[in-house]
């Protein structure tokens, strides 16, 4: 990649609530936007900005009910709703950074019981991954933090017997998907290390 222009790369942050998906998002985008300034882009989903992102917000805060097949068509469109610009920047050759991504559907539909195979027909089409990074955290450690931090926690972390199955659905699929998996019981920088050491690997 020369200087000021990176190779376009999707590039997903997975893991449970509270895993540090988003510092360590936003410490990739930092450590890339020096390389290749203004050829980095952060994604995070789901976007609440978007009409459907408001009604997932209002699904999660327990203010509207849906079944659970409607709750993730839901998330599917809020990441159809970014297809288009996503593809437009990688194709200029941006590095995207994409917090949260279709693994997460996949993951707590599984979790909810609802058929994989539909689940991954939900977001065939999307934009391509290059990198999955999974951040692993013990799932009583995420409901502490969000309890702690004082965080209204949503209709998924507030169930520890969820976050249970959540995360052993990740452990299962990060094998079946061939997801990279990164313990984040550590401090972010030491974690953030690790990412940036895997992704110049891959």
């Amino acid at each position: 990649m020369g200087a000021g222009k990176a190779k376009g790369k999707l590039i997903v942050i997975e893991g449970l609530d509270k895993s540090g998906k988003t510092t360590q998002s936003k410490l990739l985008f930092e450590f890339y936007n020096k390389l290749y300034p203004g050829h980095v882009s952060l994604f995070n989903f789901p976007d609440y900005t978007t009409r459907i992102g408001q009604e997932i917000r209002l699904f999660l805060e327990g203010k509207i009910q849906y079944n659970n097949e409607v709750k993730h068509i839901l998330l599917s469109a809020n990441r159809w709703e970014k297809k288009s610009e996503i593809e437009t920047l990688r194709n200029k050759g941006n590095i995207v950074i994409l917090n949260r991504y279709y693994q997460s559907n996949l993951v707590y539909g599984l979790s909810n019981d609802v058929d994989l195979d539909w689940l991954i027909n939900l977001d065939s089409g999307l934009p391509k991954e290059d990198i999955v990074i999974v951040l692993d955290i013990d799932p009583s450690l995420s409901h502490k933090r969000g309890i702690e931090n004082n965080f209204i926690l949503d209709e998924f972390e507030k169930n520890k017997d969820f976050l249970e199955r959540a995360r052993k659905n990740y452990l299962y699929l990060a094998k079946k998907f061939n997801w990279t998996v990164i313990n984040s019981d550590h401090d972010a920088n030491s974690i953030s290390q690790l990412i940036v050491d895997h992704i110049k690997n891959k």
